[in-house]
């Protein structure tokens, strides 16, 4: 189950927004039109970085870990998101969702965690599952 984007559609978000950003200030800074191709190449050469960085780091990753005790593993990740700035916020469906308080959570999103027959499912992005993942893991 994916919840939010791939890597292809975040790949897409940051290659179009900084190959369209890219193009127009080269335009400008180069004094060239925006018919010439130079400030296109420029902006899709950096479009691509953009597009390959974004997608690392914020694409939507889930991963499972099983579990015996669902009041033990939910102190645990109660405690290590906590510890990452992360409290519950609310329930959706079979989600708890946590969140970062104000501004904070524009931009590093949500973590959203399901608990089912042994199972905890967690999704969120993926700079965050990596770190999140560190901290339970053995």
């Amino acid at each position: 189950m994916q919840l939010g984007p791939g890597f292809w559609a975040t790949f897409y978000y940051y290659f179009t927004g900084m190959t369209l950003v890219v193009a127009v200030l080269a335009s400008q800074v180069l004094g060239l039109s925006l018919t010439q191709p130079l400030p296109y190449r420029y902006g899709i050469t950096l479009g691509l970085v953009a597009g390959l960085v974004g997608a690392y780091f914020n694409r939507s990753v889930t991963f499972s870990l099983e579990f015996k005790n669902k009041k033990a593993l939910t102190k645990t990740l109660n405690k290590t998101l906590s510890d990452m700035g992360f409290e519950p916020k609310s329930e959706i469906d079979d989600f708890v969702v946590y969140q970062r308080p104000d501004l904070r959570n524009i931009f590093s999103g949500k973590v959203f965690v399901q608990m089912d027959n042994g199972i905890a499912t967690i999704m969120s992005r993926a700079s965050i599952i990596r770190r999140l993942r560190q901290k339970i893991e053995p």
